[in-house]
């Protein structure tokens, strides 16, 4: 979380910020697809979803499998934050509500997964993931919160469907 709040903090003149992970593989085409879904998009996207949070996974395969590009992730999920593109001002607002927010995990949080989660939830903000993923997580590095890695086996940490090139879909 502590990383998180410090990549959102003081924003540049911009539409949009794109916070991602410095272990995501984003596919091929991904900058020019971005400029299209920050165009079309005015709530935060995810642009990674794993097989969990199950919910909104299975949401996102019944999504793709009739032709939509996005799913809007369900309320009560948490919010995977792999790489979410974040209209500027729905960033601002995010980081004014965390101020003096009821954090999970406080009086130290660690899961920014969770606060964005606890943020859409406790504000009802719609969160949309892309359909298919646009970056992978590969799962090869331990996580910050200690969790050890699969070594890109499945364990719910990597793309459940990943574009190979973001301009084969009509965003």
């Amino acid at each position: 979380w502590a990383g998180y709040q410090a990549c959102m903090a003081n924003p540049p003149d911009c539409t949009h910020l794109l916070i991602i992970q410095d272990d995501a593989m984003p596919c091929a085409n991904f900058a020019q697809a971005l400029e299209v879904i920050s165009r079309e998009n005015d709530v935060p996207v995810c642009l990674f979803l794993a097989r969990l949070p199950r919910r909104s996974s299975k949401d996102a395969t019944n999504a793709l499998k009739a032709n939509r590009r996005y799913v809007t992730l369900f309320i009560r999920d948490f919010v995977p934050v792999v790489a979410v593109l974040w209209p500027r001002a729905k960033a601002q607002e995010f980081m004014r509500w965390a101020v003096n927010a009821k954090l999970p995990g406080q009086p130290n949080p660690r899961s920014d997964d969770a606060v964005v989660g606890r943020w859409m939830m406790t504000t009802r903000q719609e969160i949309r993931a892309t359909c298919p993923s646009l970056v992978e997580h590969p799962d090869m590095e331990p996580s910050v919160i200690g969790r050890q890695p699969a070594w890109g086996k499945d364990a719910g940490r990597v793309a459940l469907h990943l574009a190979e090139d973001a301009l084969a879909y009509d965003w």
